[in-house]
C-alpha cells in the first residue's frame, strides 16, 4: 500500500459516484479511491468488501482487499475484521460445482456437435471465471468459442467479452486486437449502440498509450448518446462527458473545438450530465481563460481520483494551461504581460516563468522585453516561406515526372506483368 496522495475530495460523493457503475469496475473504482484519498481508505476498502461478497466469488480479491483493510484497522489501533469463512467455503464450493458442471455440459455438448450450445458453455465458462477472479483462463474459454460462433453476432459478443476480461487486467494491447476484429467482421452492419461501445474502449486504450488524448476525444465525441448509462461495467455516461471533454481541452485546437466539439449535439447532451466540465470549454471556447483555468483547479483532486484518467490529470490542466496562453498571444504582435497576467489571475513574475517554459519547448514564438513587461511576436520571414515552398513543390513535381515517364517506359517496352 502507498500513501494517498489526496487528502480528501473537492466535490466527489462515495456513494453517488460509486452507484453510476456495474460489475467489476466498480469495485475497481472503490479500490482506486481506497488507494489514493486518506478520506477514503477505510471506507472504500469496507465497501469493497461488501460488493466483492455480493458480487462475485473471487476469494484472492477478498483477501488481499481484507489484509489491507486490517493493516489500517490496527494502524489506527482499531480492532482488525476477521475473514468471513462461511462466504470464501461457500465460494470455493460454488466455483467447483459450476466448473465441474460447465465441463460436463461442454462435453455433451461436443458429442452431440452442438455448436450453439457449444458456444454458450463457453462464454458461461468465462464468465464463472471472471467471477472468481481468474481472468485468463476466461479469456482461453472466451477464445475457445470463437471457433462455434456460427454469425456475426455471435462474433460480436466473443469480441467483447474479451475485450472487458483485458479491460478489467489493465490489458489494453489486447483490446486494440478485438477493436479490430470487431470492426473487420464481414456481412455485418454495426448499429450506433456497438459502435460507441467501440468508442469507449478505443478512448481507454489512446488513455492508456501516453499522450494519446486527440485520439482519446474524438473517440468520445463519436459516442452516441444512446448509450447513456448501457456500458456501465466499463465507463460511465458521466465519463465520457469528463474524458471527451478534458482530452479535447487538450488536445484540439480552435477549429476542432467548433466543429467537433461545440456543434456536436450528442457530447452536448453527455455534457450536462457534468455542468462543470460544460462551463470550462464555454470559457475557454470565449477566451475567458482564467474562469476555465479556475474550475479546472478546482476539480484537480476529483480527477485524480478517477481510475483512468487519474494518472493524466495533472499533464491535461498542463496542456489546457499552455493551449489558454498560446491561444491569448496568437492575435498580437505585442502583447502587455501585466494585462495578460491579470486575464489569467496570475502576478507577473510567475507568468514570466511559464511563457519562458513555453518558448523553451517551442510552443511560443515571442520574445520577452522583461524591462517593459511585453511579449513580442517574432516576425516570420516570408521570402523565405515562400522560397520553401517552391523547392517543396519543384522536388513533388519532379517525383511525378519521374513516375511517369518510368510508367511510360514500361508500357511501350511492354514488360507490365500480365494479369493472366
Amino acid at each position: 500500500m502507498k500513501t494517498p496522495s489526496i487528502e480528501a475530495p473537492t466535490h466527489l460523493d462515495f456513494e453517488t459516484y460509486l452507484s453510476s457503475y456495474t460489475g467489476y469496475t466498480r469495485i475497481d473504482r472503490a479500490l482506486y479511491l481506497a488507494e489514493h484519498c486518506r478520506q477514503f481508505q477505510i471506507r472504500a476498502r469496507q465497501w469493497a468488501l461488501q460488493e466483492i461478497k455480493t458480487t462475485t466469488t473471487n476469494i484472492k480479491l477478498y483477501e488481499s482487499t481484507l489484509n489491507d483493510l486490517n493493516k489500517l484497522l490496527l494502524n489506527q489501533g482499531q480492532q482488525p475484521l476477521d475473514p468471513d469463512q462461511a462466504w470464501i467455503s461457500q465460494a470455493q464450493l460454488e466455483n467447483k460445482a459450476t466448473e465441474d458442471k460447465l465441463e460436463a455440459d461442454i462435453k455433451t455438448f461436443k458429442n452431440n456437435l452442438s455448436k450453439d450450445n457449444i458456444r454458450l458453455t463457453y462464454f458461461r465458462m468465462g464468465d464463472q471465471s471472471c467471477k472468481a477472479g481468474e481472468f485468463s483462463n476466461a479469456l482461453k474459454h472466451y477464445m475457445r468459442a470463437r471457433d462455434y460462433c456460427t454469425d456475426p453476432a455471435n462474433v460480436l459478443d466473443m469480441c467483447f467479452k474479451v475485450i472487458k476480461a483485458n479491460i478489467f487486467q489493465h490489458n489494453f494491447s489486447h483490446v486494440t486486437t478485438h477493436i479490430a476484429r470487431i470492426e473487420s467482421t464481414p456481412n455485418i452492419q454495426l448499429s450506433d449502440l456497438v459502435r460507441s461501445k467501440v468508442e469507449c474502449c478505443r478512448a481507454l486504450v489512446a488513455l492508456a498509450m501516453r499522450e494519446q488524448y486527440h485520439a482519446a476525444a474524438t473517440a468520445l465525441l463519436n459516442v452516441s448518446f444512446e448509450l447513456n448509462h448501457q456500458f456501465s461495467d466499463v465507463l460511465s455516461a458521466n465519463d465520457i462527458a469528463i474524458y471527451g471533454g478534458l482530452c479535447a481541452l487538450a488536445s484540439f485546437d480552435r477549429h476542432e473545438l467548433r466543429t467537433k466539439l461545440m456543434t456536436n449535439s450528442a457530447f452536448k447532451s453527455y455534457l450536462e450530465l457534468e455542468p462543470q466540465i460544460r462551463d470550462m470549454i464555454e470559457a475557454f471556447y470565449t477566451s475567458k481563460y482564467a474562469q476555465c483555468l479556475s474550475l479546472l483547479k478546482n476539480y484537480r483532486d476529483d480527477l485524480c481520483l478517477d481510475l483512468y484518467l487519474g494518472s493524466h490529470a495533472d499533464r491535461l490542466i498542463e496542456l489546457i494551461e499552455e493551449k489558454a496562453m498560446i491561444q491569448y498571444c496568437r492575435p498580437y504582435a505585442t502583447v502587455d504581460m501585466h494585462r495578460m497576467a491579470s486575464a489569467f489571475q496570475l502576478d507577473v513574475d510567475k507568468l514570466q516563468k511559464d511563457v519562458i517554459a513555453l518558448i523553451r519547448k517551442n510552443k511560443i514564438g515571442v520574445r520577452i522585453d522583461s524591462h517593459q513587461k511585453i511579449l513580442l511576436a517574432k516576425q516570420t520571414d516570408q521570402r523565405r516561406q515562400a522560397l520553401d515552398r517552391s523547392l517543396a513543390t519543384g522536388a513533388e513535381f519532379e517525383k511525378s515526372t519521374k513516375a511517369l515517364m518510368l510508367r511510360y517506359q514500361i508500357l511501350k517496352n511492354r514488360i507490365a506483368l500480365n494479369d493472366k
